[in-house]
């Protein structure tokens, strides 16, 4: 299925959509089962707080988009914008004033009702200046935020953003109470069809349904995240049946338990990249022959090889499915020589380099890229981090060299054109291009711009993109329900059944 941005073609122009509640997980048929069943998942990424309001990372988008937190509008697994806390809305034909009906009769976790005044709070915080919203490099564009009446509430952008919906659906689009003496880091206070139910660090975080729901009940009686990272070990847990669903697995495993009639291996679309960063404000990496050659150095396809064979070499920053995809692949073609050549050319044919990582990864992958560096004459210190530490050191502070993560954001090939973002990439026609593709009036504009982007940041080495895993989810033979597709940063739970 070829991938977009949400299909704001349909809610430009002054278009009125119709209320309707957001809808469950629809990635697998449902069969008859007990609604007071309990689904284990085994997933792979621990958050490192809860709040949604001021951290950053896979896992605690994972667990809260639209399970415990929402916005004025939810995402469906195919990236249709849908109604959620507003039951509908007008966009003017200028494509700047957005006015929402904000639905009514809807209740926090800690039991007080939500009201337009907390949904005008929670915009205006994450639209700030100076917000520590993860998400607020997404809300630019909003130059108000303000109540009308009880119901509903107008936000004005300064400049058209054909993704503003779809940013409403992340964190920045969250509404939280005004006040509230809920501890944000450890508990949770949303309009989800979940609340928290209990964090055990290192090992579990489960999720009860919330008796007061304003939309459809979930169909399970809640949900346990297993945090195990080793594969053999994720592989026993659900043969002895304390997990339902592995949500991403190694090729081994998924072939491991293929063969098993007790279980189903389903494949699923991902727009995800593992990324080698450059700190492209930082020597050498301000130059781009040195980022041309790290990217040749690596044989990608051998990688792909090494990690058991699940992935796809993309040479930039989109996937097949995505509607602006291009076929960069050749854009830095394996060639170690070639790779010696430039480094020679800038004056680098002794390089030291920190590659910098969070302990969420396969130490194989890190390696990897080392030995291969390795053989162009650049040695490489693997600096192995705790996530957290990533985040403060790498992602906020941008005091690193090298680095490697998993985006999973489709929208991450937008943050070339932000000087700010943790790459320091300054480019201006990288940002010309954002700003176009940004203000587009149709999705057709808009993926012609993100279709030089992509362009654009392979043939200057703005990063190195060195696959696009594959999802591959296995669940045992009574489950169904689950979302398959983009599920590291889409996985919507409340769906999902299994027979007791």
């Amino acid at each position: 299925m070829r991938r977009t941005f949400a299909s704001t073609a349909l809610i430009l122009g002054g278009v009125l959509l119709a209320g309707c509640a957001s809808s469950p997980a629809t990635g697998t048929d449902a069969p008859e089962s007990s609604e007071s069943a309990i689904i284990d998942i085994r997933v792979g990424l621990e958050p490192t707080s809860l709040d949604v309001t001021t951290t950053s990372g896979a896992g605690l988008v994972q667990v809260m988009r639209g399970n415990v937190y929402e916005g004025l509008v939810g995402l469906s697994e195919d990236l249709e914008i849908l109604p959620a806390l507003a039951s509908d809305w007008e966009i003017s034909d200028d494509g700047l004033t957005y006015t929402f009906t904000v639905r009514e009769g809807v209740t926090f976790h800690d039991g007080t009702p939500m009201t337009v005044a907390d949904v005008v709070a929670s915009l205006q915080a994450s639209s700030a200046e100076g917000s520590t919203n993860p998400d607020a490099k997404r809300m630019g564009s909003v130059a108000s935020v303000e109540a009308t009446d009880d119901t509903t509430v107008v936000v004005t952008l300064s400049e058209r953003d054909i993704n503003f919906l779809e940013s409403l659906t992340t964190s920045a689009g969250y509404v939280v109470p005004v006040e509230s003496s809920v501890d944000l880091a450890s508990a949770t206070n949303g309009t989800g069809p979940y609340t928290l139910g209990q964090w055990n660090r290192g090992a579990t975080l489960s999720l009860e349904p919330f008796a007061d729901y304003w939309g459809e009940a979930p169909l399970n009686g809640g949900v346990v995240y297993h945090y195990i990272a080793d594969e053999t070990t994720a592989a026993s847990a659900l043969r002895s049946g304390e997990v339902d669903i592995l949500a991403g697995v190694s090729a081994e495993t998924a072939e491991l338990l293929g063969g098993d009639a007790e279980f189903q291996v389903v494949e699923g679309d991902s727009t995800s990249w593992m990324t080698l960063g450059f700190n492209n404000a930082v020597a050498p990496f301000d130059d781009q022959r040195v980022r041309q050659a790290l990217r040749q150095a690596i044989d990608k396809q051998e990688l792909i090889e090494v990690i058991g064979g699940q992935a796809l070499e993309v040479g930039t920053i989109t996937v097949p499915t995505d509607a602006w995809h291009v076929d960069a692949t050749g854009s830095a073609p394996y060639d170690q020589a070639a790779a010696k050549e430039l480094l020679a050319e800038a004056g680098q044919e002794d390089l030291s380099l920190t590659l910098t990582v969070a302990n969420t990864y396969d130490t194989i992958i890190t390696e990897f890229i080392a030995a291969e560096l390795a053989e162009v004459g650049v040695d490489v210190t693997i600096d192995t981090v705790e996530f957290a530490t990533w985040l403060e050191d790498v992602y906020t502070n941008k005091d690193y060299e090298l680095t490697m993560v998993l985006h999973v954001d489709p929208a991450t090939i937008t943050y070339y054109g932000n000087p700010a973002y943790y790459w320091n990439y300054d480019n201006a026609e990288a940002q010309t291009l954002v700003t176009e593709a940004r203000q587009s009036a149709t999705p057709e504009e808009r993926d012609e711009k993100l279709r030089a982007v992509a362009e654009l940041v392979a043939a200057d080495s703005a990063s190195d993109w060195l696959y696009s895993p594959q999802t591959v989810i296995v669940a045992g033979e009574d489950v169904a329900g689950f979302p398959v597709d983009r599920i590291s940063n889409n996985f919507r739970v409340s769906g999902i059944t299994a027979a007791e």
